[in-house]
């Protein structure tokens, strides 16, 4: 099974490639791509666009089972529009490869809960987790790359597909 998992931000988003093997999860690549608000939103949406676009390209080939993204939920117009502007963005480059997010998104509270054991974890300790549970050894260069990993294995743990 292989489980495409999105943390989306237009800042800084992260995106996680696991693949599950005899129950077994694993990281096969994860990635981020870091904005600045020198530029628009428009042109930060491009680039988050183009960078998911690329890692599609490197994966797509072989398929994912679920395509999954971090549930958002804002309190004003000023939260909502820069990511929802990175949502879209990602939306388009999965439609360039006939793909489309297939569950529905996962509050950053149930991520924490499923991989950590706690709904207000820190960011150090869904790393921690996402290293545990997978036998990560390699760098997150970001931590938005831990929260992605973090995202797709919540789903397989709130599944039963893996145990935490």
């Amino acid at each position: 099974m292989r489980v495409l998992a999105y943390d989306t931000s237009l800042s800084a988003p992260g995106v996680a490639l696991i693949q599950v093997k005899a129950g077994k999860a694993s990281i096969i690549d994860c990635s981020h791509v870091t904005t600045t608000t020198e530029h628009s939103h428009a042109v930060r949406s491009e680039i988050v666009y183009a960078w998911s676009t690329l890692f599609l390209r490197k994966h797509a080939k072989k398929g994912f089972d679920v395509i999954i993204r971090e549930d958002f939920q804002g309190r004003s117009s000023v939260q909502n529009f820069p990511v929802f502007s990175a949502w879209a963005a990602v939306d388009r480059s999965l439609e360039n490869f006939g793909l489309a997010f297939t569950v529905k998104p996962i509050s950053q509270s149930q991520m924490k809960l499923k991989t950590v054991g706690s709904g207000k974890a820190t960011k150090e300790e869904i790393e921690e987790a996402v290293r545990e549970i997978t036998g990560y050894t390699g760098e997150f260069t970001k931590n938005d790359e831990s929260d992605a990993c973090a995202i797709g294995l919540a789903y397989l743990i709130r599944e039963g597909v893996i145990k935490r």
